[in-house]
């Protein structure tokens, strides 16, 4: 055993000036790496905060205006029993006024129930379906292959 392996081998070693060196210059490398992954990590933090920001105010908009939106429908309602007790008591009018909403107000639910149904669960059928054709092609296509080698 010569001394340069006994040497390596001790645990109080000092690194040579060249594992200095090439520690020194792999640091100078990972440093402006490893800055550049963090300002790019604190630059997403602040997009995806704003963007968070955008999307609550534009929610909190949003709400508010389905509330207006409820309010001119209940003041149309309103309005068309107004206009109907013109011409027919007012009785009539408000009842008229309730069975027109209610019927929109039933054709939207089955239709938006319809809609929910074909999205739910969010499975891909005809992707499926597709898949497994080609998985069945690509079965059958070897042995054919085969009986004619």
């Amino acid at each position: 055993m010569s001394s340069t392996d006994h040497d390596d081998a001790t645990p109080h070693a000092r690194p040579s000036f060249r594992d200095g060196m090439a520690a020194g210059l792999v640091q100078k490398v990972v440093e402006p790496l490893l800055r550049a992954v963090r300002e790019e990590i604190a630059s997403a933090r602040r997009e995806i905060g704003a963007r968070a920001r955008s999307a609550r105010t534009g929610l909190l908009l949003t709400g508010a205006a389905v509330a207006f939106a409820l309010t001119t429908l209940v003041a149309l309602a309103g309005f068309v029993v107004v206009l109907l007790a013109l011409v027919l008591p007012l009785w009539a009018a408000a009842g008229i006024t309730v069975a027109v909403f209610a019927i929109v107000t039933a054709v939207l639910f089955v239709v938006g129930l319809r809609g929910i149904r074909r999205g739910v669960p969010p499975v891909p059928k005809d992707t499926i379906q597709a898949a497994k054709q080609r998985v069945s092609h690509a079965s059958d296509a070897p042995s054919d292959g085969a009986a004619r080698g």
